[in-house]
Protein backbone atom coordinates (compact mmCIF):
# COMPACT_ATOMS: atom_id res chain seq x y z
CA UNK A 1 0.00 0.00 0.00
CA UNK A 2 2.95 1.85 1.08
CA UNK A 3 4.90 1.28 -2.12
CA UNK A 4 1.77 2.67 -4.16
CA UNK A 5 1.15 5.75 -2.50
CA UNK A 6 4.99 6.35 -3.54
CA UNK A 7 4.19 5.71 -6.77
CA UNK A 8 1.67 7.66 -7.25
CA UNK A 9 3.50 10.34 -5.67
CA UNK A 10 6.64 9.91 -8.06
CA UNK A 11 3.97 9.97 -11.02
CA UNK A 12 2.15 13.39 -9.96
CA UNK A 13 5.93 14.57 -8.99
CA UNK A 14 7.32 13.79 -12.66
CA UNK A 15 3.94 15.11 -14.15
CA UNK A 16 4.53 18.37 -12.29
CA UNK A 17 7.82 18.40 -13.33
CA UNK A 18 7.01 17.89 -17.03
CA UNK A 19 4.86 20.18 -16.50
CA UNK A 20 7.09 22.93 -15.49
CA UNK A 21 9.62 21.72 -17.97
CA UNK A 22 7.36 22.10 -20.97
CA UNK A 23 6.09 25.58 -19.97
CA UNK A 24 9.95 26.66 -19.34
CA UNK A 25 10.52 25.49 -23.05
CA UNK A 26 7.46 27.35 -24.26
CA UNK A 27 8.92 30.28 -22.84
CA UNK A 28 12.32 29.89 -24.11
CA UNK A 29 11.05 29.30 -27.51
CA UNK A 30 8.87 31.90 -27.24
CA UNK A 31 11.46 34.60 -26.55
CA UNK A 32 13.67 33.28 -29.20
CA UNK A 33 11.29 33.56 -31.99
CA UNK A 34 10.41 37.24 -30.71
CA UNK A 35 13.98 37.99 -30.98
CA UNK A 36 14.14 36.41 -34.22
CA UNK A 37 11.45 38.22 -35.50
CA UNK A 38 13.14 41.19 -34.14
CA UNK A 39 16.33 40.68 -36.52
CA UNK A 40 14.10 40.01 -39.41
CA UNK A 41 11.97 42.93 -38.75
CA UNK A 42 15.67 44.89 -38.04
CA UNK A 43 17.57 43.73 -40.94
CA UNK A 44 14.47 44.08 -43.21
CA UNK A 45 14.08 48.12 -41.92
CA UNK A 46 17.94 48.36 -42.56
CA UNK A 47 17.30 46.89 -46.14
CA UNK A 48 14.86 49.23 -46.93
CA UNK A 49 16.74 52.47 -45.12
CA UNK A 50 20.14 50.91 -47.45
CA UNK A 51 17.48 50.71 -50.74
CA UNK A 52 16.41 54.70 -49.64
CA UNK A 53 19.92 55.83 -49.41
CA UNK A 54 20.74 54.22 -52.45
CA UNK A 55 18.15 55.86 -54.67
CA UNK A 56 19.11 59.20 -53.30
CA UNK A 57 22.54 58.77 -54.17
CA UNK A 58 21.54 57.73 -57.81
CA UNK A 59 18.71 60.77 -57.78
CA UNK A 60 20.88 63.53 -55.83
CA UNK A 61 24.13 62.51 -57.86
CA UNK A 62 25.15 65.07 -61.02
CA UNK A 63 23.78 62.61 -63.73
CA UNK A 64 20.39 61.01 -61.42
CA UNK A 65 20.03 65.18 -60.57
CA UNK A 66 19.88 65.86 -64.52
CA UNK A 67 17.91 62.52 -65.49
CA UNK A 68 14.76 64.36 -62.62
CA UNK A 69 15.32 67.79 -63.38
CA UNK A 70 14.58 66.85 -67.41
CA UNK A 71 11.95 64.46 -66.26
CA UNK A 72 10.01 67.42 -64.16
CA UNK A 73 10.51 69.55 -67.73
CA UNK A 74 9.22 66.79 -70.11
CA UNK A 75 6.12 66.37 -67.85
CA UNK A 76 5.49 69.58 -67.36
CA UNK A 77 5.57 70.04 -71.39
CA UNK A 78 3.38 67.60 -71.50
CA UNK A 79 0.89 69.27 -69.41
CA UNK A 80 1.93 72.88 -71.02
CA UNK A 81 0.60 71.35 -74.84
CA UNK A 82 -2.05 69.45 -73.46
CA UNK A 83 -3.75 72.32 -71.42
CA UNK A 84 -2.66 75.56 -73.45
CA UNK A 85 -3.19 74.12 -76.63
CA UNK A 86 -6.63 74.15 -78.23
CA UNK A 87 -7.33 72.63 -81.55
CA UNK A 88 -9.57 70.49 -83.19
CA UNK A 89 -7.27 68.51 -84.35
CA UNK A 90 -5.32 65.79 -82.44
CA UNK A 91 -7.96 66.53 -79.25
CA UNK A 92 -8.14 63.18 -78.22
CA UNK A 93 -4.88 62.70 -78.17
CA UNK A 94 -3.90 65.42 -76.27
CA UNK A 95 -7.04 64.68 -73.57
CA UNK A 96 -5.38 61.26 -73.45
CA UNK A 97 -1.69 62.06 -72.43
CA UNK A 98 -3.44 64.64 -70.00
CA UNK A 99 -5.03 61.84 -68.38
CA UNK A 100 -1.49 60.33 -67.64
CA UNK A 101 0.14 63.82 -66.15
CA UNK A 102 -2.69 65.75 -64.69
CA UNK A 103 -5.27 65.32 -61.89
CA UNK A 104 -9.18 64.87 -62.70
CA UNK A 105 -9.82 68.09 -61.50
CA UNK A 106 -7.58 69.66 -63.67
CA UNK A 107 -8.89 66.99 -66.93
CA UNK A 108 -12.41 67.78 -66.15
CA UNK A 109 -10.99 71.79 -66.26
CA UNK A 110 -9.36 72.14 -69.82
CA UNK A 111 -11.22 69.19 -71.13
CA UNK A 112 -14.79 69.08 -69.93
CA UNK A 113 -15.84 66.89 -73.30
CA UNK A 114 -14.57 63.56 -74.70
CA UNK A 115 -14.53 65.90 -77.99
CA UNK A 116 -13.52 69.56 -78.61
CA UNK A 117 -15.91 71.83 -77.71
CA UNK A 118 -14.73 74.72 -79.45
CA UNK A 119 -14.36 75.43 -82.61
CA UNK A 120 -14.71 79.38 -82.69
CA UNK A 121 -10.78 79.59 -81.21
CA UNK A 122 -7.07 78.03 -81.68
CA UNK A 123 -4.89 78.56 -78.85
CA UNK A 124 -0.98 77.90 -78.95
CA UNK A 125 1.70 78.69 -77.31
CA UNK A 126 5.46 79.69 -78.34
CA UNK A 127 8.34 80.38 -77.04
CA UNK A 128 7.98 78.43 -73.46
CA UNK A 129 10.71 78.09 -71.15
CA UNK A 130 11.02 75.83 -67.85
CA UNK A 131 12.24 76.82 -64.27
CA UNK A 132 12.16 73.70 -61.79
CA UNK A 133 11.95 74.32 -58.18
CA UNK A 134 15.40 73.72 -56.39
CA UNK A 135 15.31 69.67 -56.63
CA UNK A 136 15.56 68.20 -52.71
CA UNK A 137 15.33 64.37 -51.52
CA UNK A 138 12.00 63.23 -50.40
CA UNK A 139 10.22 65.71 -52.01
CA UNK A 140 6.40 65.21 -52.49
CA UNK A 141 5.73 68.37 -54.53
CA UNK A 142 7.53 70.39 -57.35
CA UNK A 143 6.36 73.88 -58.60
CA UNK A 144 7.96 74.14 -62.28
CA UNK A 145 7.65 78.09 -63.82
CA UNK A 146 6.80 78.56 -67.01
CA UNK A 147 7.28 81.30 -69.07
CA UNK A 148 5.29 81.50 -72.60
CA UNK A 149 3.53 83.35 -75.57
CA UNK A 150 0.14 82.16 -76.00
CA UNK A 151 -1.73 83.35 -79.01
CA UNK A 152 -5.69 82.89 -79.19
CA UNK A 153 -7.21 83.10 -82.66
CA UNK A 154 -10.94 84.04 -83.48
CA UNK A 155 -11.21 81.96 -86.86
CA UNK A 156 -14.76 83.99 -87.33
CA UNK A 157 -12.47 87.03 -87.63
CA UNK A 158 -9.12 86.37 -87.82
CA UNK A 159 -8.40 88.76 -84.87
CA UNK A 160 -5.30 87.05 -82.42
CA UNK A 161 -4.65 87.84 -78.91
CA UNK A 162 -1.26 87.62 -77.64
CA UNK A 163 0.03 87.93 -74.20
CA UNK A 164 3.36 86.51 -72.37
CA UNK A 165 2.05 84.70 -69.65
CA UNK A 166 4.09 82.81 -66.43
CA UNK A 167 1.88 79.96 -65.20
CA UNK A 168 2.67 77.85 -61.95
CA UNK A 169 2.39 74.24 -62.58
CA UNK A 170 2.38 72.45 -58.68
CA UNK A 171 3.20 68.34 -59.06
CA UNK A 172 2.62 66.33 -56.19
CA UNK A 173 4.09 62.41 -56.15
CA UNK A 174 1.58 59.55 -56.29
CA UNK A 175 2.52 56.29 -56.43
CA UNK A 176 5.71 57.17 -57.76
CA UNK A 177 5.07 59.44 -60.34
CA UNK A 178 4.94 63.03 -60.60
CA UNK A 179 1.05 64.43 -61.36
CA UNK A 180 -0.29 68.07 -61.85
CA UNK A 181 -2.71 69.22 -59.34
CA UNK A 182 -2.64 72.57 -59.44
CA UNK A 183 -1.40 75.27 -62.11
CA UNK A 184 -1.77 79.25 -61.84
CA UNK A 185 -1.69 81.76 -64.46
CA UNK A 186 0.13 85.02 -64.13
CA UNK A 187 -0.36 87.70 -67.27
CA UNK A 188 3.34 89.43 -67.59
CA UNK A 189 2.15 91.88 -70.72
CA UNK A 190 -0.85 91.59 -72.73
CA UNK A 191 -1.65 92.83 -76.14
CA UNK A 192 -4.42 92.54 -78.53
CA UNK A 193 -3.11 92.30 -82.36
CA UNK A 194 -5.93 92.64 -84.90
CA UNK A 195 -4.76 90.56 -87.92
CA UNK A 196 -6.23 91.09 -91.58
CA UNK A 197 -8.50 88.21 -93.04
CA UNK A 198 -6.83 85.43 -95.42
CA UNK A 199 -7.83 86.96 -98.54
CA UNK A 200 -9.94 84.62 -100.23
Amino acid sequence: MNSLKIFKSLGIYFLIALLVINIFFYIQNKKEAKEISGVKLENIELKQENENMENKVKLFSPTGREQHYNSMVEDTKTFMQSAYVQQKEGYKNRREKAKEIMTRELLDRYFPADTTYQDQITTTIKNDEYFVQQLEPDQKRIDVIVKFDHEMKYLLTGNVDKSQLYAIVTFEKKNNKWIAKKVQDVEADSQSMIQEETKK
